[in-house]
């Protein structure tokens, strides 16, 4: 008797030596395996590019890539900068509304930790994308808005193009599950909403995004959109931050297999136990 017993366990663990460690684990991407440039962030600027030249280069934290395009282009015989994607940083400044602030959080640093990312995009028709190391459920992620984009938001910018959010407005992003290319959901937050007199208003502290409707995933692309529009599309500044991405790794069926066969050898061999302690009785 004592040997099925130990025969069970040692089924059972033997197994368990065969799964994935990530399976039933929940992983957090905290971004705090990165190094942050002396400046405060990262955009994703090798350093030797010309005008006219730009890389789309992804980078990992963790098991996880974050999409990145950096380039730079030349008008009027003006040399500027851009980029698109994911950039990460640790910059703590929740008071300077003007561009060259964008890669700071609205509540200063990141979520209970140094450094976190910040999504952003050009234009309407492109998608910070992130990149799982395999079939997942995402629980989510802290999200803030970014000083530049909420101050934005209460003042306008100091171009024009955008004005205070009025009463009614809104600005807001959505993840996109993907599984082998195809869409599984999506979830919107929020991140000012003026709609209605009892709406929360212009986020400032970081908040949680779930993202558990999305299912099983390998991707997730983000969208923005917003109540200001003009000529050129989304007017308010495409951007928030991200913090502690939580996700779990989804077994591949043969691996599902395996627990369902130890888990049934298991309960077999316990059966024939109490059978024999009853005949023993």
């Amino acid at each position: 008797m004592k040997v099925m017993c130990r025969r069970a366990a040692f089924l059972v663990s033997v197994m368990g030596l065969c799964l994935p460690s990530s399976v039933g684990r929940a992983d957090v991407v905290d971004f705090q395996d990165l190094t942050v440039p002396a400046g405060g962030s990262f955009d994703g600027n090798p350093g030797n590019l010309s005008p006219g030249q730009s890389v789309n280069t992804a980078w990992v934290s963790g098991s996880v890539a974050f999409s990145n395009t950096f380039g730079i282009d030349n008008y009027g015989g003006f040399n500027y900068e851009w980029w698109q994607g994911f950039s990460y940083s640790n910059v703590v400044n929740t008071t300077d509304a003007t561009f060259g602030n964008q890669y700071a959080s609205y509540p200063g640093g990141g979520y209970q930790s140094t450094t976190y990312a910040v999504p952003h995009t050009e234009y309407d028709n492109y998608q910070p994308t992130v990149t799982l190391p395999g079939p997942a459920t995402v629980s989510g992620f802290r999200i803030a808005n970014t000083t530049y984009t909420a101050l934005t938001l209460r003042d306008g910018d100091q171009y024009g193009f955008a004005a205070p959010l009025p009463p009614g407005g809104w600005y807001a992003t959505t993840a996109i599950g993907k599984l082998g290319g195809t869409t599984t959901g999506s979830a919107t937050f929020y991140l000012a909403d003026l709609r209605t007199g009892s709406s929360p208003g212009i986020i400032a502290t970081w908040q949680w995004f779930d993202l558990s409707s999305l299912g099983t995933v390998d991707r997730i692309d983000f969208e923005f959109s917003g109540s200001d529009m003009g000529a050129f599309g989304l007017n308010t500044p495409r951007y928030f931050a991200l913090d502690d991405l939580t996700f779990s790794a989804v077994p591949e069926p043969a691996t599902a297999a395996a627990v369902g066969l130890a888990a049934i050898a298991a309960m077999a061999l316990r059966g024939r136990y109490v059978r024999s302690r009853r005949r023993d009785a």
